[in-house]
């Protein structure tokens, strides 16, 4: 179970962390079970010797797990650029077949030990996938609670292969040289990956993808980027403090100063450029912000401004229990290139109007594309805000779909888009009529091709 949530995290950053990408883990790891469950059943009908057979399959496991972070880091970033379904499910088996197929293995060999007669049979193999099954319990919980969020992916998978290693060596008590090769050349290799670049300021792994923040040059200018699994969340001129992104330029331009005491959400607080720009225009700004390592990167690093609350919470947690009323929405959640299909569906989008003024508006950040089997999402973003009781309008920060935002423009009242002229076109699209809904979350699917591109694009010119 630890190799198999780490390894879903490892493919993050390459592949993100969509439906696609824990489906694919998922099933490479039953498969590779029960694929070693049935190889250790054959291996162990047909050798008496268990003990040294155990030795060899438990050993090469922990080898295997110790690579898997040289694996996602030297390996993995070559296949970003070919076809996703396919590469996504080829990576994870690179990524995680083998070593869960020995420990699968390994299952059929303990019970052989333990078990010489018939009547013996079903109670050894009861116990030991009982203990397997809670020992598999513990190390789910300790990785998504404890190891991943303090230690980081690599140190937590270089820890459980040599707890693997060392526990083997200590139980079946063999002392092989090639074997101590082995495990020393995978933890070298594995120790490889966390090669400290000068650029970057700050680093987190956790269960919520990887968090860095890094200083580049860029066209004479010094910017500051907040990333999350390799995609740029926020990025900062450090020469003036502001916004480097278009998309921030343009809700610049389109937000007016406020009045004293109008209230602003924002939903994805990022690295707080936002929130500074609104607390400029005289608002007084509640953010909600799901990674607590976002808020720390956000205060410590790009200068985020507060004079109201900041809170750590699930967007729509905090939906489903505010009651307070705002003049304006802007929900910037993403992942990296992923909205959280859960917090813009329709139920959800309904809910928030209780939370908007009569004049409220609703703004949302959006991907570039909106034409053809990329812009499908788009269409479905739109249906949805519309089904939902809202008018709306999308504009754009350019016309080249690949290196522009979109932002939703939606309101309750219509005369509040009158000044708004509407610039981006679905074309391709006019049939889609989905809905994503809390019961059937379509966008995942709808936007996986352009979220694939959006990413492929990224690191193919950074």
């Amino acid at each position: 179970m630890a190799a198999e949530v780490c390894g879903a995290k490892l493919l993050a950053p390459v592949f993100g962390s969509s439906l696609y990408v824990w489906a694919s883990v998922m099933a490479v790891t039953l498969l590779a079970l029960s694929s070693g469950y049935f190889y250790g059943a054959r291996v162990s009908s047909r050798t008496t010797d268990h003990k040294n057979e155990l030795f060899r399959v438990l050993i090469v496991a922990s080898v295997l797990i110790l690579l898997m972070p040289f694996i996602s880091s030297f390996v993995l970033p070559y296949f970003r650029l070919f076809s996703f379904t396919s590469v996504v499910l080829l990576s994870t088996i690179l990524l995680l077949f083998l070593p869960v197929f020995l420990l699968g293995t390994s299952s059929p060999l303990f019970i052989a030990i333990q078990s010489n007669e018939l009547d013996t049979a079903g109670k050894v193999s009861g116990t030991v996938y009982a203990v397997s099954t809670l020992g598999g319990i513990l190390s789910t919980l300790s990785c998504g609670f404890f190891f991943i969020p303090e230690l980081g992916l690599k140190v937590t998978l270089i820890g459980f292969g040599l707890l693997l290693f060392t526990a083997v060596f200590l139980c079946l008590k063999k002392m092989k040289f090639t074997a101590m090769l082995l495990a020393t050349f995978a933890l070298l290799t594995s120790f490889v990956s966390f090669e400290n670049k000068s650029n970057v300021l700050y680093s987190s792994d956790g269960m919520m993808g990887l968090v860095t923040v890094e200083k580049s040059d860029r066209v004479g200018k010094e910017l500051l980027y907040l990333k999350v699994n390799g995609i740029v969340q926020s990025e900062m001129d450090l020469a003036t403090g502001r916004s480097a992104s278009a998309y921030i330029q343009l809700l610049d331009s389109m937000i007016h100063p406020s009045i004293t005491g109008s209230k602003a959400l924002i939903l994805g607080v990022g690295g707080g450029l936002t929130t500074n720009l609104l607390i400029e225009k005289k608002y007084e700004v509640t953010g909600v912000e799901f990674d607590p390592r976002i808020l720390y990167a956000a205060e410590k690093y790009f200068l985020m401004k507060k004079n109201g609350p900041m809170l750590n919470q699930d967007a729509r947690w905090f939906l489903n229990h505010s009651f307070e009323k705002y003049d304006l929405v802007l929900i910037d959640l993403y992942k990296a290139e992923e909205p959280p299909s859960h917090v813009i569906t329709l139920e959800s989008l309904s809910q928030l109007k209780a939370n908007l003024t009569g004049k409220g508006i609703l703004l949302m950040n959006w991907h570039g594309y909106s034409s053809g089997n990329l812009g499908a999402g788009t269409k479905i973003m739109k249906n949805t805000l519309e089904k939902s009781g809202y008018f709306v309008k999308l504009i754009s920060t350019s016309n080249k779909e690949d290196e522009r935002n979109i932002i939703f423009v939606a309101s309750t009242n219509k005369e509040e888009l009158n000044d708004i002229v509407e610039s981006v076109d679905l074309m391709g699209n006019e049939n889609v009529n989905d809905v994503n809904t809390d019961d059937r979350p379509v966008l995942e699917k709808y936007n996986a091709l352009a979220n694939l591109r959006w990413r492929a694009l990224y690191f193919h010119h950074s």
